[in-house]
């Protein structure tokens, strides 16, 4: 039992290593496709300022808290170490699907505000300003988190940093698709010229129908997440039910070799089950 428990929390390991994989290969094709993120070595010094990747996410946080509450089930509260380690695998996914529901929210803030930009720069430019003071256009109604990404991008082509590096470091620092498509729309402007506000009218047009389609797929997800929810409270209140009506007899058939084996089971099944619904309600587009 403890093997197979062992190998579910190694595949579960694998899959979000895969996962993370394939996006660091796409990452650098696209940095192939569009230059390299960083100006060639011209300066002797490079400035010390830099700017955090948004959103910040807390990766490691799940896995901390699913080896603490292993350990404290099986040391303190004494549990069985099959039981202990499926428990532990379910409070990490747990605190998994907190982490990324908290960084889903953040995204949906700065992705918004990148569509206001969007529009405001295509009026500036099709009104005849320039790139930079279309930027700083933008500037005037954009709040945090997107504003001093945009400042940074604005006060670096006023310095005469190159242009093409200064938006291709945008999506290096916010590394979402909404801002690649951006980035990269900007950066082949550079390269091949163009009505910049009739692409970047399209771009934004593009950013907001995602943001509609992510929100209409968070929206019919509700309702899959609140029987999920209700399933599995249910389940650990008729076992609480149960303990409080016979605690002797729950507490033996808990302590038998196949009560713990069909707990840690059931416990494990449960934390795969919130993976997989996690993963089919999630827009991948």
């Amino acid at each position: 039992m403890t093997l197979i428990i062992i190998a579910l929390t190694i595949a579960a390991a694998l899959y979000v290593w895969y996962g993370q994989r394939m996006r660091r290969l796409a990452d650098a094709r696209l940095a192939e496709m569009v230059g390299p993120a960083v100006v060639e070595e011209t300066a002797a010094e490079e400035p010390t300022r830099r700017i955090p990747t948004f959103p910040v996410r807390y990766r490691s946080v799940p896995p901390a808290a699913g080896i603490a509450a292993m350990l404290a089930l099986w040391m303190v509260v004494k549990l069985p170490i099959e039981i202990s380690v499926a428990a532990g695998f379910l409070i990490g996914v747990m605190v998994h699907l907190l982490e990324e529901h908290r960084g889903d929210q953040q995204e949906a803030v700065i992705e918004q505000q990148l569509a206001t930009a969007i529009y405001l720069m295509v009026g500036s430019l099709r009104a005849g300003a320039s790139l930079l003071a279309a930027f700083e256009s933008a500037l005037e109604e954009v709040g945090p988190p997107l504003r001093p990404y945009f400042q940074e991008v604005a006060g670096r082509i006023r310095l005469g940093d190159d242009p093409k590096s200064c938006v291709t470091d945008l999506q290096v620092h916010v590394p979402l698709e909404t801002f690649r498509l951006f980035a990269t729309s900007l950066a082949i402007h550079w390269e091949v010229g163009g009505s910049l506000a009739t692409t970047l009218s399209t771009v934004g047009q593009t950013v907001r129908d995602r943001i509609e389609l992510s929100r209409r797929v968070r929206a019919q997800a509700v309702e899959s997440h609140a029987s999920v929810a209700v399933v599995l409270a249910i389940a650990y209140v008729l076992g609480f039910l149960m303990w409080r009506t016979n605690p002797a007899r729950l507490t033996a058939f808990i302590g038998s070799e196949i009560g713990t084996m069909v707990v840690a089971i059931v416990i494990a099944l449960q934390a795969v089950g919130l993976m997989w619904m996690s993963r089919l309600t999630r827009s991948a587009f």
